[in-house]
């Protein structure tokens, strides 16, 4: 994972700790305490999978900075050891049960995503529904983490 990442990560983990207690319901400190460890579990190694954690810790910073846990973390992480679906999978799907008239979401993956040894350029593709593509790329002179 990148230092970038790696630290907005880490200073998420801090802040949680800071606020978690303030939690009222015994019940959401509990669940916000199985998702860290599911987080912390993650993979680090994988820039997908360091997004991934990122994007849950920093959803799970604002709930507990708000003092109240509510979508994907009200109920338990999931047990596998493969990982957690990328967090718009996850709110896609948690909306599409709460409004049964809207079509089901499916799995939310790039065709093709690739990060250059440098770390200076990333791409990501993704085929587009009706036909077409979405790509997108970035390129730094620092490198992208």
């Amino acid at each position: 994972m990148s230092g970038r990442n790696n630290s907005e990560f880490k200073n998420a983990l801090r802040d949680i700790a800071t606020h978690a207690h303030f939690l009222d319901s015994p019940f959401d400190r509990v669940r916000c305490a199985e998702w860290i460890r599911k987080l912390i579990s993650l993979s680090e190694d994988n820039l997908e999978t360091s997004k991934i954690r990122n994007d849950y810790a920093q959803l799970l910073r604002i709930q507990v900075r708000n003092r109240l846990i509510h979508g994907p973390f009200a109920s338990p992480p999931p047990e596998n050891h493969i990982g957690l679906c990328p967090l718009a999978e996850s709110l896609g799907t948690l909306i599409g049960k709460q409004i049964p008239l809207l079509p089901r979401t499916g799995q939310i993956q790039p065709i093709l995503h690739h990060k250059s040894p440098d770390g200076r350029a990333y791409i990501s593709a993704k085929q587009i529904t009706g036909g077409g593509v979405f790509v997108y790329m970035a390129v730094s002179p620092e490198g992208l983490g």
